[in-house]
């Protein structure tokens, strides 16, 4: 498990297939270095109104947006107020947010491609363009942003936290490069560029890449991948229990 937060989830489901794993987050994250692009977003959020939607696409950005803006919740309570709408990516996203989950917009799709699609399909407001407040990662991909632009959209986009690789034990160094793990769970792009770091991982060891976009990172580092659709921890430990019938010979990591 090498995400760097929310691992003991993965772990936990996976337990429950007799898979032991281990956890060694190579990412950290934390707020944006200059606080002043998420500061500049909450401005934008006070000028929020019903054309307006607020679009996360990770659990890690309110928190570490907030860690910039200490009142930014009670700017988001006004905006909704004004008719602000939420929309975000998956079940965990939802719930770190703090606005009821029914009134958020969720894409049933795990990618910036799949909200982007449920975005355009909304209908506009009457007589004003529809816009964007997107609070993102430094290193999040262009895909929102651009096709809400390609699409008439007025987009405020800032990054409001980055993600930075942490140097791997040695021990899992020396385990990956030995063949001790069994396999990898990646969740991420960013994952995978901080599991390429490591100067060998033994043949036999699987990658599993959870959703299209990491796993085709993975096989643009030269890795075999196996790859997993669905992203909710259980289906995950479900879907890769079926990937592992038998006893399973040492951890993943």
């Amino acid at each position: 498990m090498i995400r760097p937060d929310g691992n003991e989830a993965d772990a936990s489901a996976l337990a429950g297939f007799g898979v032991p794993t281990i956890i060694e987050p190579l990412l950290a994250t934390g707020p944006s270095v200059d606080a002043a692009p998420a500061r500049g977003l909450a401005d934008d959020l006070d000028r929020a109104d019903a054309g307006g939607w607020l679009v996360v696409t990770s659990p890690r950005t309110w928190r570490h947006w907030l860690e910039s803006v200490p009142d930014l919740s009670e700017r988001l309570v006004a905006a909704l107020d004004s008719g602000l709408r939420v929309a975000s990516v998956g079940s965990a996203t939802t719930a770190s947010l703090p606005v009821p989950a029914e009134r958020v917009l969720i894409s049933p799709g795990t990618t910036a491609e799949d909200l982007l699609e449920l975005l355009l399909s909304q209908p506009q407001p009457l007589a004003r363009t529809s816009s964007a407040i997107l609070p993102l990662s430094a290193r999040a991909r262009s895909v929102l942003p651009d096709g809400l632009r390609a699409g008439g959209w007025q987009v405020h986009a800032a990054a409001v936290y980055d993600t930075r690789p942490r140097e791997p034990s040695a021990a899992t160094v020396a385990g990956l490069a030995a063949g001790d793990f069994a396999g990898v769970l990646v969740r991420s792009p960013s994952a995978a560029d901080a599991l390429a770091v490591v100067p060998v991982i033994a043949a036999g060891t699987e990658i599993v890449a959870v959703g299209p976009v990491t796993a085709a990172r993975c096989r643009a580092h030269g890795w075999p991948v196996v790859e997993i659709q669905r992203t909710d921890p259980a289906a995950v430990a479900h879907d890769l229990a079926k990937c592992w019938p038998d006893p399973v010979e040492g951890s993943a990591l």
